[in-house]
């Protein structure tokens, strides 16, 4: 199964987006996100028991593929916040 590859600007479930580029590495124009990308703030950060969501960062990753030594973030990976990676770019799907 393919996944797409996670760029800066792509968000999670809840419309976290990853912030942090990675500073060499372009995927459709966009630099991919870089390992461990801070998320933005996203519902439901404010609310009481709701502070995972103000300071997320994306997990996961490819286990094959890498940019600038450090593994790709795809789609499906899982913020620590528990909300998945839903946007990427299509033209370039990550095996695994």
């Amino acid at each position: 199964m393919a996944f797409p590859i996670v760029r800066v600007g792509d968000s999670n479930a809840a419309g976290g987006i990853a912030v942090v580029p990675r500073a060499t590495v372009l995927s459709s124009q966009q630099p991919l996100a870089a390992f461990a990308s801070r998320v933005t703030p996203h519902p439901c950060c404010g609310a009481p028991g709701c502070s995972i969501h103000c300071a997320a960062v994306v997990t996961g990753g490819s286990a094959t593929v890498f940019a600038e030594g450090l593994p790709v973030h795809k789609v499906g990976d899982v913020d620590t916040c528990a909300h998945p990676r839903v946007q990427g770019d299509l033209r370039v799907l990550v095996m695994r």
